[in-house]
């Protein structure tokens, strides 16, 4: 994280000058461009952003999930140049997406904000998905004749609450037979559904 982070910031000191901020639309900030984070300092930011203590959220215990972590350059309304952290959440105790923004150099929360609509999974929520099929022991019998896990969407709970879903697809080994159609609630941590092509178990 130290060293993504380093040369971005240290650029802080060119990209602030009167010259650049006066471009910027007022009241408004201006991105200048996105900063490459590796996967462990996504994890880092992601860790440090979700036990902020600052955070209702977490002061409340709620369970957090990071979804996607990304980092910008960017000069504000006020003419400083900063680089801010965003992390898309999954709160599984409210039950809704947000969006909250830090600056990394100061630890200042800058939003903290719902999402409309399902933000599409995380790779670690599509690998937990499939941690939960492969210890279904039926799923499990399929898996080892050959079977196949393809898919991997967030969709609505089709019982109608606002819990996180992803719906995986278990295919023949040749991807040309859809075997079963399975939903998993990844808030509760279980096998929500399961149907094959007919509809039943």
């Amino acid at each position: 994280m130290r060293t993504v982070l380093a040369v971005s910031l240290a650029t802080l000191a060119v990209l602030s000058r009167p010259s650049s901020a006066q471009e910027a639309k007022p009241g408004a900030p201006r991105v200048l461009q996105a900063v490459p984070l590796s996967a462990s300092a996504s994890e880092q930011l992601a860790e440090r952003v979700l036990a902020h203590p600052d955070l209702p959220q977490h002061r409340n215990g709620h369970r957090l999930a990071a979804i996607r972590v990304t980092a910008e350059d960017l000069v504000d309304a006020q003419a400083v140049a900063k680089t801010v952290v965003t992390v898309v959440l999954f709160d599984h105790t409210a039950l809704e997406a947000r969006r909250v923004t830090m600056d990394p150099a100061t630890n200042q929360l800058l939003l903290n904000e719902r999402l409309a609509g399902r933000p599409q999974r995380s790779d670690r929520e599509l690998a937990e998905a499939a941690a939960l099929v492969q210890h279904d022991s039926g799923l499990a019998r399929l898996l080892a004749d050959g079977g196949v896990l393809d898919g991997g969407f967030i969709v609505d709970d089709p019982g109608g609450s606002r819990r996180r879903m992803i719906q995986m697809k278990l295919m023949s080994a040749d991807r040309r037979a859809l075997l079963r159609s399975i939903v998993v609630d990844l808030t509760l941590g279980e096998i929500a559904s399961v149907s094959d092509s007919n509809g039943g178990r």
